[in-house]
């Protein structure tokens, strides 16, 4: 890295990237700072993450451009959390000096291909050195019609609780890549790559604040915690029922190999950036047929929020239990 410099690492690394033209990016990279233009009666949003190389990723696990996929998705999801549509990305690096040149190029190939196929694109940033550790901050900035943006704070007694797609199967290719013996011969393709390269929910969150949803979160920490947000954010309780929450046969496959439970992967596992809707009961049918038919996206109901406090999970020999918060914390053994 060295031998190259900073400035014309950058330079290479705008290269890279397909430069933003036309609104709401009235300037990208090439200034101080870039600049946008939102449109009258527009909210301004705004989402910052880092991802640091041992707690989010390994480089040998993921190729670099998993990682620059990663990196993006995961901001853009905290935007389809709020039924937001992205307008660009500013991205900080910290690379250790011996990381090759061609290494931090794939890493913005696949940042750049994320950042294509969800139009948010990268319009500035810096780089820095590290002494050990590759880490990756980025923030994106994005907007809603004003005063519509879907927030955890919204949920009702009665509202019923839908979730998007399936849960779990971020967790099961984690689990496949720290026991890979256990998992060889699976089928694990599907599973790894919900861990490697997520997709964010982003158009159907903008369906769903058009459609009558109450409150949005993506399960970026798992449903147990990111459901129990919407519970304290609202004032509510909630009811889970163990049957319904949607995990798909690979997950289930992979998780039996290791001897663990597929319930437990779905309810606390995280990062598979679906998302938990709440809204009336009487919105089902416009809420499932539109995502199916619109999106090719399930959602399915899986509880009910309720009077009171906490969650509870519900089996379907008609026992409950308190679920306790299980997803992801960073400084929680």
């Amino acid at each position: 890295m060295h031998e190259l410099g900073e400035f014309a690492l950058l330079a290479r690394l705008q290269r890279r990237l397909k430069r933003a033209a036309g609104p709401p990016v009235v300037r990208g990279i090439g200034d101080d700072c870039a600049v946008l233009r939102p449109a009258d009666g527009h909210d301004l949003l705004v989402t910052t993450d880092t991802q640091e190389e041992g707690v989010h990723f390994r480089r040998d696990w993921s190729t670099p451009e998993d990682i620059g996929w990663r990196c993006l998705a995961v901001n853009v999801s905290d935007v389809a959390a709020m039924g937001g549509v992205p307008l660009g990305a500013v991205v900080a690096l910290s690379l250790p000096e011996t990381l090759a040149v061609a290494f931090v190029e794939a890493m913005y190939d696949g940042m750049s291909a994320m950042a294509e196929a969800y139009d948010c694109p990268i319009i500035g940033g810096n780089i820095s050195k590290s002494t050990e550790r590759l880490s990756v901050t980025i923030t994106v900035l994005g907007s809603t019609p004003q005063d519509t943006a879907a927030y955890r704070a919204s949920a009702r007694a009665g509202d019923a609780i839908w979730v998007t797609g399936d849960l779990g199967g971020a967790k099961a290719g984690l689990e496949a890549l720290i026991h890979p013996q256990a998992a060889t011969g699976l089928p694990a393709d599907a599973v790894l790559t919900r861990y490697r390269r997520p997709r964010p929910r982003l158009r159907e969150a903008q369906f769903l604040r058009q459609h009558g949803t109450r409150s949005l979160i993506d399960l970026s920490d798992g449903l147990s915690s990111d459901l129990a947000h919407i519970c304290e954010a609202s004032g509510v309780g909630a009811q889970l029922h163990a049957e319904h929450i949607p995990i798909s046969d690979e997950t289930r496959r992979v998780a039996g190999a290791l001897g663990l439970d597929a319930l437990t992967f779905a309810l606390h596992g995280g990062e598979d950036f679906e998302l938990c809707v709440t809204a009336p009961p009487d919105a089902a049918a416009t809420l499932e047929q539109g995502l199916r038919g619109q999106f090719d996206c399930p959602l399915t109901r899986i509880g009910t929020i309720q009077v009171g406090t906490g969650v509870t999970l519900r089996y379907p020999d008609g026992s409950e239990e308190s679920l306790a918060v299980g997803g992801y914390d960073h400084f929680r053994e």
